[in-house]
């Protein structure tokens, strides 16, 4: 740095007077592509705007290969030079982070005279920590309440916002709390309706980028529906279909449609980019594998998607109900065994669900609910357990693990307290009897749970719990890219699920029970895949009606048998 730029710098300093956003990232340059290129990505000008750079909070709900990973790094760089200030960057995972502090972090700074200038020789400079100029560029993953916890911010960025660990986002955000002006971007790919990124965006002003049709005059935001034309793959104006030309994409305008909130929320779909080749998209667009779909839909489109077969559908819940339960499967004396299903919310009561089971010895168990609903405490399971002489319950170990251990330790070899276990495991189900725990594979238990139900083998009461339905359709399965290039399919959830993992704890508890029943010949510790205790293929068991009392909530008396024995 020349000596009177670097006089010019120290006044500035001294004096508060800061270089805008804009002037200063065009000192930054890519490591590969140079300068800024706003005539490639016009879309960003607002984002290095005065506006843009100092407000509070924004949003951007993006598609892929749109530049805005370099805009946030430039967002975190330019706030700890030249306002002292100490940025957060959080990334999904620690591995993401590093990757990410090799091929940008370290590679911009490298590329950058000015910023090789601003950083002191004696200062820290690892992966996840820098010093740049006289603030500090922290770098961590979601993964780690610790790593979060540990760094004061001022400035948070939250990058691939829907695959950060959600659990921890809360941590994050309060490590602003102390900064007098506290600056977060949340930016992301979106996934599922009303989840993440997409729900961020739904409050937001959302902002649109309307380009005008110079034939006829009309503003219109780009759309894959009303602006592709896929025979030509061009773009064209949806109401006089006259072609709309790079540069009238290039000259368009952010309109926010809710300019009165004060959260910024930007909506960035690939259509977006002057002369972009369509052909790519209009191709994607065409697949019909469910996966594929997703893809175009989120990372071309940057449009939330949830494809029909991923979530509980109003049709199965539907089919699944009855009017009346069979009696021969809620009498226990006329049932083969009684489970119990119990999800523990860290705030909210606990979520039950009882269940008489039928295994025929061909073909699939099939189960009727005795009760589904809400307890205030444990206390009020243990009645459960009595009044409808539960042979197998699956407890959640969290959050309170101390109590679900009491109830274990109340009803020994009938409790178990259930987890679950890593996408990893060679078995989808373990059980340890010592410490009376049982683990399972999340989505492995989660198909189960909504197959049963869309095949007719777990009957439901027509009168369900107040949100019952919505909890189980909160959860949506969708597949998910992991970083050795694989495609691993999990459920992900918009909204509160308890009823749902209630379904899938009972389930748990049928593979424990059946499990014990072959103790003998098990070792401790042993461990088991649904294929071998269970078998999850569709079944064609008819479903036999008998005239008897619906089963709800805690209003259904079951006529136990006098002389029924529970199991040991």
């Amino acid at each position: 740095m020349a000596l009177g730029e670097m006089l010019r710098q120290k006044y500035r300093e001294e004096t508060g007077i800061r270089v805008s956003f804009m002037a200063w990232a065009k000192k930054v340059p890519e490591p590969k592509a140079g300068k800024l290129d706003f005539d490639r990505f016009p879309f960003q000008r607002e984002l290095y705007s005065q506006q843009g750079a100092m407000d509070t909070e924004s949003v951007i709900m993006k598609a892929t290969q749109l530049g805005i990973s370099a805009y946030l790094l430039r967002f975190a760089l330019y706030h700890a030079d030249t306002r002292r200030q100490t940025a957060l960057y959080v990334f999904p995972k620690r591995q993401q982070m590093y990757d990410f502090a090799d091929a940008r972090i370290k590679a911009a700074i490298m590329a950058s005279p000015y910023l090789l200038e601003r950083i002191p020789g004696s200062s820290v400079a690892n992966k996840g920590l820098k010093q740049i100029g006289l603030g500090w560029l922290y770098a961590r993953g979601s993964e780690s309440k610790d790593d979060l916890d540990s760094v004061d911010a001022d400035v948070l960025v939250l990058d691939e916002y829907d695959t950060l660990n959600q659990e921890n986002i809360p941590d994050a955000e309060r490590r602003t709390s102390g900064s007098l002006n506290p600056m977060i971007r949340r930016v992301g790919v979106p996934s599922l309706p009303g989840y993440g990124i997409d729900l961020l965006y739904a409050q937001s002003d959302q902002r649109r980028w309307f380009v005008r049709c110079e034939a006829c005059g009309e503003r219109q935001y780009l759309d894959m529906r009303g602006n592709v034309d896929a025979d030509t793959a061009s773009l064209h104006c949806w109401r006089c279909y006259k072609p709309l030309t790079p540069e009238m994409v290039g000259q368009g305008l952010w309109v926010a449609k809710y300019p009165e909130r004060s959260v910024r929320g930007y909506h960035m779909p690939r259509l977006i980019v002057p002369g972009l080749d369509l052909r790519p998209i209009v191709e994607a667009s065409r697949k019909t594998l469910p996966n594929e779909v997703t893809v175009h839909h989120n990372k071309d489109l940057a449009e939330a998607y949830a494809a029909e077969e991923g979530r509980l559908s109003d049709e199965a819940i539907l089919g699944a109900s009855r009017d009346e339960i069979p009696l021969e499967a809620t009498v226990v004396g006329q049932c083969d065994l009684i489970t119990m299903g119990v999800d523990v919310a860290s705030v909210r009561a606990l979520n039950v669900r009882v269940s008489a089971y039928t295994l025929p010895r061909n073909g699939l168990p099939h189960k009727r609910s005795l009760f589904i609903g809400m307890c205030d405490d444990f206390n009020k399971v243990a009645e459960l357990m009595e009044r409808y002489q539960v042979n197998m319950c699956c407890v959640d170990h969290e959050p309170d693990g101390r109590l679900a251990r009491s109830l274990a330790e109340r009803y020994p070899g009938r409790v178990y307290l259930a987890h679950f276990i890593t996408h990893r495991s060679e078995t989808a189900f373990k059980v340890n009897p010592e410490m009376r725990s049982a683990g399972v594979k999340r989505t492995d238990v989660l198909d189960a749970v909504f197959d049963s139900i869309r095949q007719q083998r777990n009957l439901l009461p027509m009168e369900k719990p107040p949100g019952w339905a919505k909890q189980m359709q909160a959860l949506n399965r969708v597949k998910t890219e992991m970083a050795d290039g694989s495609v691993r399919g999990e459920y992900r959830s918009v909204v509160a699920d308890d009823y749902a993992f209630a379904e899938a704890y009972d389930i748990l508890a049928l593979q424990v029970w059946l499990w014990q029943q072959n103790v003998d010949s098990a070792t401790e510790g042993s461990d088991f895949g649904f294929s071998e205790v269970y078998d999850w293929e569709p079944s064609s068991l008819d479903v036999v009606e008998v005239e008897t009392d619906p089963a709800y909530i805690g209003s259904y008396q079951p006529g136990f048998n006098s002389d029924y024995e529970p199991f040991d």
